[in-house]
């Protein structure tokens, strides 16, 4: 019977579901859960792997963005530099972790050549400004003279956790001062670390923008 229960139940399509039902799928099946099964936390036992099924395979990630074709086209934007993202958690580490793999996944997805991090630490070591300015010391044209880039991509974010991970960034350009794109992403997986976790949601974050910019 139990078998035929757990045959019945399929998960959400997406590779991610598919490996978060394999883990739920071998707990059922498990010796420990038949021993279970047989006392009197049968009912229990079932309602919180449904309930764990649910928040896994059901978790995805929501992306939004806008941009400015026409402006894009016009200013064609070659190189950029990314800032650390702000951020007002208690863990510190949450910008500078997400900026860094929207850094990463951007010069991989081809759109744009990166300055190098240490490159910009330079920069503003030199010139004494904070390496995450909420508001940049130096002007864009300024920041853009010195690291010789089109534009400059800021970000922000807003939850840091496995369940629910939230960001902002925005590509601002150097000779406008104009924002010529933004993507924000919100979700959260629960069988999973919060580096997959956030390793997930920029790169679907960025491969939306990439599919939208085309």
């Amino acid at each position: 019977m139990r078998r035929m229960l757990i045959s019945g139940f399929r998960p959400l399509p997406g590779k991610k579901n598919l490996e978060d039902w394999e883990v739920i799928r071998s707990l059922l099946m498990s010796s420990d859960f038949r021993k279970i099964c047989r006392g009197q936390k049968f009912i229990w036992a079932w309602a919180c792997l449904a309930l764990f099924a649910f928040c896994g395979c059901a978790a995805r990630f929501a992306t939004r963005t806008s941009f400015d074709r026409p402006q894009l086209q016009q200013e064609n934007i070659q190189k950029v530099a990314v800032f650390v993202f702000e951020s007002s958690y208690i863990d510190m580490q949450a910008g500078a972790h997400i900026s860094r793999l929207f850094e990463l996944n951007l010069q991989q997805s081809g759109m744009y050549k990166i300055v190098e991090r240490v490159e910009i630490e330079k920069v503003l070591r030199e010139r004494g400004a904070p390496l995450s300015p909420a508001a940049p010391p130096l002007s864009i044209r300024q920041l853009g003279d010195l690291l010789k880039v089109d534009g400059v991509v800021f970000g922000s974010v807003s939850q840091y956790n496995r369940f629910n991970l939230g960001f902002t960034a925005r590509l601002v350009s150097v000779k406008s001062g104009l924002v010529l794109w933004s993507v924000s992403q919100t979700g959260g997986r629960f069988f999973a670390p919060l580096s997959q976790v956030a390793d997930e949601a920029v790169k679907e974050a960025l491969l939306e923008l990439q599919a939208k910019l085309r």
